[in-house]
C-alpha cells in the first residue's frame, strides 16, 4: 500500500512539475533590418522568435508598428498595427518610412501562446528616414579591345559605401556604375567620395593595368532635404585602352 502511495505521489509531482517547467521557458525575440530607409519607401525586417508556451503545441503572434513624434505617411501605426501569426520562428514584416527625413522607431511585439498560457516580449528598433545619395561613375573605352567585369568601388569619407560591376565596355562605348546609398549618420559639412576602377577585381589599383582612382567632394548643410530630391554625384573616369586617367573633379552642394 505504501509503495502504491509513493508511486501515486511521484506521478502527481511529475504532473504538477511539467507546467511549471514549461512556463519558465523564456521567450526570445531578435530583429534584423535596415538602420535607415528612404522617405516613403518600404523597409523589410526579419523577426526571429522562440520559447514560451508556443513551444508546447501553440503558436506565435507578431504585432508591429511605427512610432515617433513627427512621422507623416509612416505605417502601420499603433492604432492599426501589422499582425502575423503561425508556428514558424522567423517572420518577414514590412514597414513604410515617413515621407520626410526624421528619426522613428519600429516596435515589434511577440506573443508566444498555447491553450493555457501566453507570454509577450517587445523590442524597439531605432531607424532613420533619409534621402539617398546617387553615386555614379562613368567609363569610356577608347581602346581597341573590350574591357570586361570592371569592379567599381565607392567610398564616402574612406568608408566603403558599396560595389558595382560593369560587365562589359566595348571599344568606343561608355559603361556606367550607379550606387544608391543611404547616408546614415552623415554630418553637415564637407565629405569626400573616392571611386576605384579595378579591372581585374583583385582589390589593388594598378595604373599599369589601366586601373585608377578618382575623387569628388560634396557638402551637406544642416537643413532638411526636400522630399523626393535625389542628390546625384557623378564621378567620370576615362578608360583609354589599358591606361586610365581621371577625367575631372567637381563640387556639389547638398541641401
Amino acid at each position: 500500500m505504501k509503495a502504491r502511495l509513493a508511486i501515486a505521489a511521484a506521478l502527481l509531482m511529475i504532473v504538477f512539475m511539467q507546467p511549471s517547467a514549461r512556463s519558465q521557458t523564456p521567450v526570445a525575440l531578435s530583429v534584423e533590418g535596415p538602420a535607415a530607409i528612404s522617405p516613403s519607401q518600404v523597409g523589410i525586417f526579419f523577426v526571429n522568435v522562440s520559447g514560451g508556451p508556443a513551444e508546447f503545441g501553440g503558436s506565435f503572434v507578431i504585432k508591429y508598428w511605427v512610432a515617433g513624434s513627427d512621422i507623416p505617411g509612416a505605417s502601420p501605426l499603433v492604432g492599426s498595427p501589422g499582425e502575423i501569426s503561425g508556428e514558424n520562428k522567423t517572420y518577414k514584416i514590412n514597414v513604410t518610412a515617413p515621407s520626410k527625413e526624421t528619426s522613428f522607431d519600429v516596435i515589434i511585439e511577440a506573443t508566444s501562446k498555447n491553450d493555457t498560457a501566453n507570454s509577450t516580449v517587445r523590442k524597439t528598433i531605432a531607424v532613420q528616414s533619409l534621402v539617398p545619395l546617387i553615386l555614379t561613375a562613368s567609363f569610356i573605352n577608347s581602346g581597341g579591345a573590350a574591357v570586361l567585369n570592371t569592379t567599381v568601388r565607392f567610398f564616402v569619407d574612406d568608408t566603403l559605401a558599396g560595389t558595382r560591376v560593369i560587365a562589359r565596355i566595348d571599344p568606343g562605348e561608355r559603361g556606367t556604375a550607379t550606387l544608391t546609398w543611404i547616408p546614415v549618420s552623415l554630418s553637415p559639412g564637407q565629405h569626400t567620395i573616392r571611386m576605384e576602377a579595378d579591372i581585374d577585381g583583385d582589390g589593388v589599383i594598378e595604373a599599369s593595368k589601366g586601373e585608377t582612382i578618382a575623387y569628388d567632394i560634396f557638402y551637406k548643410t544642416g537643413g532638411e532635404i526636400p522630399l523626393g530630391y535625389l542628390i546625384a554625384i557623378a564621378g567620370f573616369i576615362i578608360v583609354i585602352g589599358l591606361l586610365a586617367i581621371a577625367a575631372y573633379r567637381r563640387r556639389k552642394k547638398t541641401r
